[in-house]
């Protein structure tokens, strides 16, 4: 069962599957593609990329290329709030 049970928002799920896929690579800071992210937490595209951009500008995840992005230590940190609540 996933982590994911109450009521979130859009960026929170995001992020919250970012991590859960995130920590299944030897580095969780590996870049993963937000797109599979994305479908993870039932989000289009255009929704993707429109997290993405807030996401990175906050500083809770990186952009590498059009595609990848990595969660960052301050990701990381949100992410266990939200969970640890």
């Amino acid at each position: 069962k996933s982590m994911v049970e109450r009521a979130r928002t859009k960026d929170e799920t995001f992020m919250i599957r970012l991590y859960e896929e995130a920590s299944k690579q030897p580095d969780i800071e590996d870049p993963v593609d937000r797109y599979h992210i994305g479908q993870l937490a039932g989000l289009h595209q255009k929704a993707v990329d429109t997290i993405c951009n807030l996401l990175a500008q906050a500083n809770f995840i990186k952009k590498h290329g059009k595609v990848e992005i990595s969660i960052t230590p301050h990701g990381i940190k949100l992410v266990e709030s939200l969970l640890h609540k």
